[in-house]
């Protein structure tokens, strides 16, 4: 029927908007970046505590590496069982506590959360919605302003929040405005790079993994992250049986998940940590496997998508540009085996465990 919904239509277009988000981002939500570095300064924390699930979860594990390695500050991922289904109270010294949901209503995050709050963390949270449960059992709410995100996978929500942990980590650090926002304008213009020659590289490589069951990605700090996410991308959309995984963990048995033709896509070129991606990468072309590196490489006989502009980011902010060849592989792929990637079969926008 004409009127049916065209597979994708959503996930295209908010993977399109993300770089114009960034900018939105680093103009619109100054006031509550600085009311939420205000209060991380004040706190003068001993630990960092993230809440989050799912994709969330993800942009968590890039604030873990970017609180410790920037501010040196111990980091620590919740544990939402531990109220909801153990009913256990944790004790935390002088904390900071991040909350991260694109809808922030999953009961079980919103449950942590509170937790969190009632054994002294100052909370900060980061949303897309002001006035969701989560932003309320925060001190502090940063608002994504992304928009509506209709499509099941997220895309704009993820990269919107590295950004917002990029940002007020930097402002905790004392990097002026002006150096952010430009920082900010280099990074949306990679952005832009990065889609416009991306979308073929997808189209054509989605064609040839066709017929691909699983996948491996790998990375290292800041970009384990990407690695992660682009897997679950691969698995909501397609259910791929894809994992993510840090390069150095990979050879210790996700490596024995590759066979002849099985893509390995690398990320964090050039960064630091590449050295034992790219020894990985000469292992699993070895085996047979398919190593693709998402950037430059000088790895001998592998696959590299050329993002320009990317390599004149810091490593900080190269995860917001390198998932954005893996989004678009992950609808390219789903769409031509048949596949809806806005509404995958079983999954839901908001996950409501308790």
């Amino acid at each position: 029927m004409s009127g049916d919904p065209v597979p994708g239509a959503l996930m295209r277009a908010e993977i399109a908007e993300q770089p114009d988000r960034w900018r939105q981002f680093v103009q619109e939500a100054r006031p509550e970046i600085d009311r939420a570095a205000d209060l991380f300064r004040d706190a003068d924390p001993q630990l960092l505590h993230f809440v989050a699930r799912g994709s969330s979860d993800h942009a968590a594990l890039y604030g873990q590496y970017l609180a410790q390695t920037i501010l040196g500050i111990p980091s620590a991922h919740s544990t939402p069982s531990v109220v909801t289904v153990f009913d256990r109270a944790t004790r935390f010294p002088p904390t900071v506590q991040i909350a991260l949901s694109q809808s922030g209503a999953s009961p079980d995050l919103v449950a942590a959360a509170r937790a969190g709050r009632l054994a002294g963390a100052r909370a900060i949270s980061i949303t897309n919605d002001q006035d969701s449960p989560l932003a309320a059992e925060s001190d502090v709410h940063v608002g994504l302003r992304v928009g509506p995100e209709r499509s099941v996978a997220a895309t704009k929500s993820y990269t919107t929040e590295l950004l917002a942990l990029h940002v007020l980590l930097a402002r905790v650090e004392g990097l002026a405005w002006e150096h952010v926002e430009a920082s900010v304008d280099r990074l949306a213009g990679a952005g832009d790079a990065a889609l416009q020659v991306a979308g073929e590289w997808a189209i054509a490589t989605g064609r040839s993994l066709g017929l691909e069951d699983r996948a491996l990605l790998v990375g290292r700090g800041y970009s384990m992250a990407s690695a992660k996410e682009g897997a679950l991308k691969l698995i909501e959309t397609c259910g791929m049986a894809a994992s993510g995984w840090s390069s150095a963990d990979a050879r210790h048995g996700p490596i024995g998940q590759l066979r002849r033709g099985t893509p390995v896509l690398a990320f964090g070129a050039g960064g630091p940590g590449m050295d034992s991606t790219a020894d990985l990468l000469t292992r699993a072309r070895a085996m047979g496997a398919r190593p693709i590196v998402i950037g430059d490489s000088d790895v001998e006989g592998v696959e590299a998508v050329h993002v320009p502009k990317m390599a004149d980011l810091s490593a900080a902010l190269v995860p917001m540009v390198e998932i954005l060849p893996v989004q678009l592989l992950a609808l390219e792929l789903s769409v031509q085996i048949g596949r809806d990637p806005d509404r995958p079969e079983g999954l839901t926008k908001i996950t409501e465990t308790s």
